[in-house]
């Protein structure tokens, strides 16, 4: 298995590998160009993914400093509008400060290493220390679904294994960390997910694990679950059908940025080394 020197995982890597090792081999190991659309409606799922980073990018400027008028005054679309007001209603409730938008750390995984981009991470001076993750999805996923992503278990692992640079010099206790989703489609509806050093020691365990595995495997066999197969881009050069799925029925709970062409900038990241 040949991954690039600089290879770096991450969540998204991570959740495509636990989903399909195929699809981790066609996407990073040997870099295949998607050759089909995810959706039968590529214009209107472009148009979601476009108000996402929309709103994305006015709270990380409101979090900046900008004014919210002045930001609410330059958004023409009402959806992006609509998650912003919420987010201005919302969004901060109980997070401390200081607050840091768009924060990257990354730390070691095994031989390898691993990167989280928390869309905001808040860690008062001895106390909590939050990840928020601001969502635009449609659908509410249940708690036990993201319990399960990689998102909620590589963010919460990163942030104690490599946060004691914002925690003065000293590791993040796990208990003090928490990871919120706000789901901004939702009336500001929150899904919080607690950390504790016992699952801190089963998540490291875990990560690491999937890290050898990828290492070390000879073959990438195809997922088993025909049904995941319907979205993939993939699907065509894996004899899993032609018809792109229909964007109705599209999980929109997946990530909402594509970290294919994710590039790293030093200057925005907490580099941990051991």
């Amino acid at each position: 298995m040949n991954l690039p020197d600089d290879f770096v995982f991450s969540q998204t890597s991570l959740q495509d590998y636990v989903d399909c090792p195929r699809r981790f081999e066609l996407r990073y190991v040997l870099r295949q160009r998607w050759p089909a659309p995810e959706v039968d409606d590529m214009l209107e799922f472009e148009a979601r993914m476009e108000k996402g980073d929309q709103f994305h990018h006015l709270v990380h400027q409101h979090l900046a400093g900008i004014a919210a008028e002045k930001l609410l005054a330059s958004s023409g679309d009402a959806d992006v509008r609509r998650w912003f007001e919420m987010y201005l209603e919302t969004g901060l409730e109980d997070v401390p400060e200081p607050r840091r938008p768009e924060t990257t750390i990354t730390v070691p995984l095994g031989e390898a290493m691993v990167l989280a981009k928390f869309d905001l991470l808040a860690v008062e001076p001895g106390g909590r220390a939050l990840i928020v993750d601001w969502k635009t999805s449609e659908r509410l996923p249940s708690a036990e679904r993201l319990a399960k992503r990689l998102q909620t278990i590589v963010y919460r692992y990163v942030l104690a294994a490599g946060g004691d640079a914002f925690y003065g010099g000293q590791p993040i206790p796990p208990e003090r960390i928490e990871m919120i989703y706000w789901y901004a489609d939702h009336e500001g509806t929150t899904r919080r997910f607690p950390y504790d050093a016992r699952q801190f020691a089963a998540d490291a365990a875990y990560l690491e694990g999937l890290a050898n595995e990828i290492a070390t495997r000879p073959a990438f066999p195809l997922t088993p679950d025909v049904t995941r197969c319907r979205f993939c881009p993939y699907r065509s050069l894996c004899d899993r059908g032609v018809q792109a799925g229909r964007l109705e029925e599209w999980d929109d709970d997946e990530d909402e940025i594509d970290l294919t062409t994710f590039t790293l900038d030093i200057d925005q990241i907490a580099e941990i080394e051991y």
